[in-house]
């Protein structure tokens, strides 16, 4: 008897004047994710694109894109939540019918994807009320007004608030969904669908804390605030006693909190952040291994190669030309 594997299903809603191609290429990328999982043990996916009564949608382009369902199911692991040109008073009016749906997902603290003005939702059931968001740059002093309770970021494309996820635009969204991939099925699949459909983006700001998501929902605040202040500036020297001093705490207690929060001892926390980016650096970037090591905060590149190769198994050389090609 064949082995059953638990099934992932995701849904992505879609509503009139829906950006086309931010909708499509997250069923591209879903697809891909799709193809890639099935071949391998493990969870499966599943997803659909689903409207409010289940009818096709109009995009804002105008064309007519036909959906799989309506909103009635709710027992979904994933939602994305693509943006949406629309005015607040349409994403009120929209929220009539989606916020009912949306809130036990929320409260459930299912994963959420939101792009552009798809944060709207989110923000409207108050689950990002001191949380930090990101939205489309033209909504940003609107939504500002409307949810001052929210963190919003006007300068970052991606935010992560726990299972809560922001991308302000396109090319932020093809990453979000890139994080997905690695956190559902893991680097391997994520790696195949950069390269078939992502391969051209350059990103220009920092994604690998992303991955670092799952350690950011333990409720401690101020341990949240350290790994925030950690992930933004690992690339310098880091004193991990004057970080505790900062914080308020002895280096004593910082580092027995720091691991009874997030299970992983704050040097071996920022190392892990340090690889993950070089890691990144290694597939999208040309530089050289030496201007990596300190781009990611290690002025030894001899040290850098040696901890790389201890930690992930292979050289710094081998990675590259495993998962550049």
């Amino acid at each position: 008897m064949s082995e059953e594997y638990p099934v992932i299903r995701v849904a992505v809603l879609a509503t009139d004047n829906v950006y086309g191609g931010n909708l499509m290429t997250c069923r591209d990328i879903l697809y891909g994710i799709k193809w890639r999982a099935q071949r391998l043990p493990g969870p499966k996916l599943e997803f659909e694109l689903i409207s409010i009564d289940g009818a096709d949608v109009a995009t804002y382009s105008g064309a007519k894109i036909s959906c799989d369902g309506p909103l009635e199911d709710c027992d979904w692991d994933v939602i994305i939540l693509p943006h949406v040109w629309a005015s607040v008073q349409q994403l009120a009016e929209l929220n009539e019918t989606i916020g009912p749906w949306l809130q036990p997902h929320l409260e459930q603290r299912k994963l959420i994807l939101t792009m552009g003005c798809g944060v709207y939702w989110v923000a409207a059931a108050g689950y990002l009320n001191g949380q930090e968001a990101a939205t489309y740059w033209r909504q940003h002093d609107e939504f500002t007004q409307l949810f001052p309770e929210v963190s919003w970021q006007k300068e970052k494309v991606i935010t992560e608030s726990g299972s809560i996820y922001c991308a302000a635009g396109g090319n932020s969204m093809g990453d979000l969904m890139l994080n997905l991939a690695i956190r559902l099925f893991g680097e391997s699949v994520a790696r195949g669908i950069s390269r078939d459909i992502l391969f051209d983006i350059r990103r220009s700001y920092d994604f690998a804390p992303l991955r670092m998501g799952s350690q950011r929902s333990h409720g401690d605040r101020l341990i949240e605030q350290v790994q925030a202040w950690l992930e933004s500036r690992y690339s310098e020297e880091v004193r991990l006693a004057d970080v505790a001093k900062n914080h308020g705490m002895s280096l004593r207690n910082f580092a027995r909190r720091f691991t009874s929060a997030t299970g992983e001892k704050p040097l071996a926390y920022l190392q892990r952040i340090r690889l993950e980016a070089a890691r990144d650096l290694l597939v999208h970037s040309d530089k050289s291994i030496k201007h990596i090591s300190l781009d990611v905060g290690y002025s030894d590149s001899s040290y850098f190669c040696r901890l790389f190769r201890t930690q992930i198994g292979q050289t710094p050389a081998a990675y590259r030309k495993q998962f550049s090609n």
